[in-house]
């Protein structure tokens, strides 16, 4: 005779994910994919688990994780006020891009003195204290939405924007194929993971992504969107 347990069906997990591709976003005939998406489903996927994703903006995904709407958020860019964060496995390499016609010598973040910059939220408190000091409220804006960030560099409406290199060639090579850009890297590359409500399924998620990893697959996910 069966048990409960053996016909019940898999667990369904709430995933909040910051919209963003190639990370996180909503392809037409394939629903939510992206890098994070695909890695956080192939380790819930190998731990028994079915996912449903929501892609959101980073203000909102971290107050909804923290009032309890989902089960895991990521990425993890502060320590959370709820939750447990998994081991880094999101690679985000932030740069500045500017236009490559405009010919801009940028090699250190002194450079982005005097310069009109876009950056992501909160991108003064991730980037540190050396790139806080060095711009100035009146020449610098934190928008969250990158197509627009990129739409206002290519209509020569601000000189630099800071964000993820990968997430700025696609957006660039999509909406504005036509478009060159520099690309500056200033920045340290940092990885982040994920914030997991509960703590013993972020410990089962570690275990999961050293076998994602160690198979092999973690890095042919990554190969997908170089």
């Amino acid at each position: 005779m069966l048990t409960w347990q053996a016909v019940a069906a898999p667990q369904t997990l709430q995933v909040a994910v910051n919209i963003g591709p190639p990370w996180a976003y909503y392809q037409e005939g394939e629903g939510v994919t992206g890098i994070d998406v695909e890695i956080i489903r192939h380790i819930f996927s190998g731990m028994g688990y079915n996912t449903e994703f929501h892609l959101l903006g980073y203000n909102r995904l971290i107050k909804e994780f923290n009032e309890g709407k989902y089960d895991v958020a990521s990425p993890a860019a502060f320590p959370p006020e709820h939750g447990h964060l998994t081991q880094a496995y999101l690679p985000f390499k932030d740069v500045a891009v500017s236009l490559k016609s405009a010919n801009l010598i940028i090699n250190t973040i002194a450079d982005l003195t005097d310069k009109n910059i876009i950056a992501y939220q909160f991108a003064r408190i991730v980037l540190g204290e050396k790139f806080a000091n060095t711009v100035q409220d009146a020449n610098y804006l934190e928008v969250a939405e990158r197509e627009l960030q990129l739409k206002l560099l290519v209509n020569h409406r601000t000189d630099v924007v800071i964000g993820e290199r990968r997430l700025l060639t696609y957006i660039i090579q999509q909406r504005f194929p036509l478009q060159q850009l520099a690309i500056h890297p200033i920045f340290e590359t940092k990885s982040y993971g994920a914030i997991v409500k509960d703590p013993q399924l972020q410990q089962q998620f570690d275990k999961q992504l050293s076998k994602l990893k160690a198979s092999g697959d973690y890095d042919k996910i990554l190969s997908k969107w170089p």
